[in-house]
């Protein structure tokens, strides 16, 4: 690829992030993320007696000429997930350095990967105030490349809606999984009712927080103007220590009620700086298990 976003090195770093994942899914207990099923499956699992209407295809005759009762096996498949990467690109996206979005797009990559290499199906959309194109969940090692571009193309422009977006995608996803909301959660419109659709839609949610060290610490002072970027409106003011400490609370109160309603909605929750590595990001989250479901 032209760019220096997915170069080798970045590559290499998928290789043993893809590794490292797979240790973790070889350390699951048995019988996790299996669901037991009737019918042709990948294991055999129990039997349980015959209730009228079941498929004599799956009776058990040696266990019946044993007992002289009929009973049918029981089968396990493994679960079929479906990982959703939806990456926010309005235009508060494009700040820091590195900008937000690079970072977004690199951990969205990294758990694609992952995906694909354990044989879920992996899809992606981009959103600002609209959705985005989507790429539609695929499986299998092959789409890797596919998904890597697709992240590539990505560019910032828009404001955020995040109610509107993710209520949109519960609504229009044909498929349920994990959903993996990456964002900066900078919208004046509020976040619950679009995380809350998502829950409702029966997707597992991680929520992961990307923010630029310098919206927590910002290093100006003294009479300056100040631009919202995903709109018109300008604000002069003079910054001292006063003003400074006011925004400090303020942040921390909206860091605080975020983790708080994800909390309360089982939401997963990771905040990060985009002064973390990709990599350590996405082994905090394999660590934890959530990518483990």
């Amino acid at each position: 690829m032209a760019s220096t976003l997915f170069d080798a090195d970045f590559l290499r770093k998928l290789e043993t992030l893809r590794l490292l994942a797979r240790r973790a899914f070889r350390s699951r207990q048995p019988g996790e993320q299996r669901t037991p099923r009737r019918g042709l499956s990948l294991e055999f699992s129990d039997y349980r007696r015959y209730d009228p209407g079941d498929d004599f295809r799956y009776i058990d005759w040696n266990v019946y000429g044993r007992l002289d009762r009929l009973f049918v096996k029981v089968f396990t498949a493994e679960e079929d997930l479906t990982v959703h990467l939806l990456v926010d690109t309005s235009q508060s996206m494009r700040l820091g350095q590195p900008p937000k979005l690079d970072v977004a797009r690199r951990v969205a990559a990294a758990l694609g990967y992952i995906g694909l290499h354990a044989l879920d199906r992996v899809g992606a959309v981009a959103f600002a105030d609209e959705l985005g194109t989507p790429l539609p969940p695929q499986r299998g090692k092959a789409q890797i490349l596919a998904l890597l571009r697709y992240f590539e193309a990505l560019s910032c422009e828009g404001g955020t809606d995040l109610n509107r977006v993710l209520s949109t995608y519960a609504r229009q996803s044909g498929r349920a999984g994990l959903a993996v909301v990456i964002s900066d959660f900078f919208d004046a419109g509020g976040y619950k009712r679009g995380l809350e659709a998502l829950v409702m839609a029966r997707f597992d949610v991680l929520a992961i927080h990307l923010v630029d060290p310098a919206e927590i610490a910002p290093r100006f002072s003294g009479a300056v103007r100040l631009c919202d970027i995903e709109g018109t409106r300008q604000r002069k003011l003079t910054v001292n220590r006063r003003l400074l400490e006011l925004y400090h609370q303020k942040l921390a109160d909206y860091f605080a009620q975020l983790e708080a309603f994800c909390a309360q909605r089982h939401i997963e929750y990771l905040r990060t700086t985009t002064a973390v590595p990709f990599e350590d990001l996405v082994l905090r989250y394999l660590r934890r298990g959530f990518y483990l479901h």
